[in-house]
């Protein structure tokens, strides 16, 4: 029997999930929840690219949802959402019996702090339901793909992400420039910065969800911001990036653990790859740089590099980037496995990780 599914909002996450709950005939999508009151009242398959012939109809009413009863409901909510309350939403699913997955951050509800993770701990016992936090990073690069990885290890001294992004493509420039940072003087970029908020919450997520695998507890976290310019303009589709100005910076989430730095996750954007003071350099015709590094410093030590390939070939609808279909895929594909398990806060597993506490 096909699991009855729910699609909670349809932003580009959203729009990826809800095209493959419709393709896929595992699911029987029985909901779509939206937040454009211009997008109510639309068939599913038109807000995702495919024909408009599914018979379910998107609602901006959240108790239409709620009244459904589904099975599962994959919640692709944005937190930035001015008129969202995601954990009050998903701790309502859960309580009335619907498993939750969600994209929307809580991969480790520790570090939300200890009211959070009772919320939701409670809702699951009493709607005897499963919540499992699906993503890309946080969620998934960091604790399960490196972490698996740590199986190999003798000793683990320490461990470096790195995720570049080239943000050359967006055009918008109070995005790139007012939220972003770039094009900014380079004083202007520093770990109170706009942007250094909305990822924080993330990235220490991440740290101690990977923390949690390798046995043992962070002590703290440091946050750092590197900024970096050229003495020339550049030209990007936001327009001219002026000399002197911000084209490249580097953020890091740093995890001590008895006294010395173990984890740590770097986000790196850049305007352009002719940056020779970060080592970086222009690449040859046809060659890709790596979405996701990750070095892995110890006995033995690992290098590992990640490439998305995208080919110019692109899922239906309107996505930005492959980060948003892997953030969807990752979620779906959970449903079973999430399903399969006990109600309560459900995490993947990673099988022989090193426990560094005991090594």
């Amino acid at each position: 029997m096909a699991t009855r599914v729910v699609q909670w909002a349809t932003g580009a996450v959203g729009r990826a999930a809800l095209a493959e709950l419709i393709e896929n005939p595992n699911f029987q999508l029985v909901g779509v929840l939206v937040y454009d009151p211009a997008k109510a009242g639309r068939d599913a398959g038109a807000l995702c690219g495919l024909p408009p012939t599914t018979g379910v109809l998107a609602t901006a009413d959240k108790e239409e949802i709620f009244a459904l009863g589904a099975d599962v409901v994959i919640h692709a909510a944005s937190k930035a959402h001015a008129v969202d309350t995601n954990a009050d939403d998903i701790c309502r699913l859960l309580a009335s019996g619907t498993n939750v997955v969600t994209t929307t951050s809580y991969n480790h509800l520790p570090t939300y702090g200890a009211a959070t993770e009772a919320a939701f701990v409670a809702a699951c016992r009493a709607g005897q339901s499963r919540f499992h936090a699906a993503g890309e990073n946080p969620g998934f690069m960091f604790e399960r793909l490196v972490a698996t990885v740590t199986g190999l290890s003798k000793t683990i001294d320490r461990i470096d992400l790195y995720e570049a992004t080239d943000v050359s493509a967006v055009d918008s420039r109070p995005m790139l420039v007012d939220l972003m940072g770039m094009g900014r003087p380079p004083e202007d970029v520093s770990v109170d910065s706009p942007i250094i908020k909305k990822l924080d919450m993330a990235y220490r997520q991440a740290l101690n969800a990977t923390a949690d695998v390798l046995g043992v507890t962070l002590d703290h976290v440091e946050v750092s911001v590197d900024a970096t310019t050229l003495p020339h303009d550049i030209e990007v589709l936001a327009g001219t990036i002026e000399a002197g100005t911000v084209v490249g910076q580097r953020f890091s989430w740093v995890g001590h653990w008895s006294g010395r730095p173990l984890l740590a996750i770097h986000e790196e954007w850049v305007l352009t790859r002719d940056l020779p003071q970060w080592d970086l350099k222009p690449l040859a015709p046809g060659e890709k740089s790596p979405l996701i590094r990750a070095v892995i410093k110890g006995v033995p030590s690992f290098e590992l590099a990640l490439d998305v390939g995208w080919d110019g070939r692109f899922p239906t609808g309107q996505h930005a980037q492959p980060g948003h279909l892997m953030i969807a895929m990752g979620a779906v594909r959970a449903i079973p496995y999430v399903m399969a398990q006990p109600p309560g806060i459900v995490t993947a597993p990673v099988f022989g990780a090193i426990q560094l506490a005991s090594s």
